[in-house]
């Protein structure tokens, strides 16, 4: 790995330059025929650098003739249930911590991270890195007893050398790794992380060209990206949060399940409610209803694992795992907490169906 840069500074000290300081040479970059040509692979913007620059997302730079990229540091770090990253199929009940980045190659007007993942856009972001290597992370995980170590709140291939450095630590000490993407990230970005990362977990936020214009993507490398990673092997999640007058089509969420689908039925998929925030805040809460419906289609229509997670106490029978075979519930949820693990070794214990996920104490 690197060495970890310095913290140092001055009081007042713009974010800009306090993430500067904390960089390392990058990994995740192509250069071309001409002098000078330098683009950045770890995400679909794939942003050509000139002299100085950064990239869409403002945490990756040229400098010096070579790409600058985040390392040995975290915007904030958290220990929960790792099922509230959604992710409902590896190693239900145990503790994950989570941890994120500045900066973000996207920019939805509904972030709940915004202060985190727009901190280089918004003035009110939250602009204090808190220095720590690789290792010392890790150690926090274990030392809390986490199963999982997890990189989420923006964007996490657009620091993806950090990532990689902490997850192969926490491989080597026994963890669970899982990145919570946007997916719209590179084959490249994917195949570099998927040594050392045994979840990948999607963000797939609407079906259109205008809707990702809004958000600053397009929707094509996100799908992409789904079925480049079941490939690669890594388990697969996706979250689709329902946003009212964005993306509460029934006819497109149907389209964005039947996408999933094509790519392997077993993937789950969560569909999320919206609660009103960021620039977002005139926004009604979607109706836990529509979301039933939906994804009873969803279900009509072969996915085998459909959730609605978040309105625990409006659909709760939406939380649990059931075996797709006899329908008898496997693995009992509430609130984004595991109340009752059924399986026997990844299998429904009444008919003996597999239920596919990362169940067990050991990585992929």
């Amino acid at each position: 790995a690197p060495a970890e840069p310095g913290a140092g500074g001055a009081p007042g000290e713009p974010l800009t330059a306090k993430l500067a300081r904390r960089t390392v040479p990058g990994d995740l970059y192509e250069r071309g025929p001409e002098e000078g040509y330098l683009r950045c692979t770890a995400c679909a913007h794939r942003c050509v650098l000139s002299p100085g620059r950064a990239g869409a997302c403002g945490i990756r730079f040229e400098q010096d003739g070579e790409l600058r990229v985040p390392f040995g540091y975290v915007a904030r770090h958290y220990v929960r249930s790792v099922e509230t990253n959604t992710i409902f199929h590896v190693r239900p009940g145990a503790r994950s911590l989570t941890f994120g980045m500045f900066g973000c190659d996207l920019r939805c007007p509904y972030c709940q991270n915004w202060k985190v993942s727009q901190a280089l856009r918004e003035p009110e972001g939250d602009g204090e890195p808190i220095d720590i290597s690789a290792a010392d992370l890790v150690e926090t995980a274990v030392a809390a007893g986490c199963g999982v170590l997890a990189s989420a709140y923006n964007e996490p291939m657009i620091t993806a050398e950090w990532a990689r450095a902490v997850f192969t630590e926490a491989r080597r000490r026994g963890l669970v790794t899982a990145l919570i993407s946007d997916g719209n990230t590179t084959p490249e970005a994917l195949a570099y992380m998927r040594p050392v990362t045994d979840v990948f977990r999607v963000d797939l936020k609407g079906w259109s060209a205008d809707q990702y214009r809004t958000l600053g993507g397009r929707v094509e490398p996100v799908l992409a990206a789904i079925g480049e990673a079941r490939r690669l092997g890594y388990w697969v999640e996706v979250v689709t949060l329902v946003v009212p007058g964005f993306n509460d089509k029934a006819a497109g969420l149907r389209a964005l399940g039947a996408e999933i689908a094509r790519v392997d039925p077993d993937i789950p998929w969560h569909l999320n409610a919206f609660y009103p925030r960021y620039k977002m805040r005139d926004r009604l809460t979607t109706d836990p209803a529509f979301l039933v419906d939906v994804a009873g289609v969803a279900y009509a229509r072969g996915m085998r694992y459909v959730y609605v997670s978040n309105v625990a106490d409006r659909v709760r029978e939406l939380s649990h795992t059931r075996c797709p075979g006899c329908y008898e519930v496997v693995v009992r949820r509430f609130n984004y907490e595991t109340q009752e693990v059924l399986l026997s070794g990844g299998a429904c214990p009444a008919c003996g169906t597999r239920v596919p996920g990362l169940w067990g104490p050991a990585a992929a």
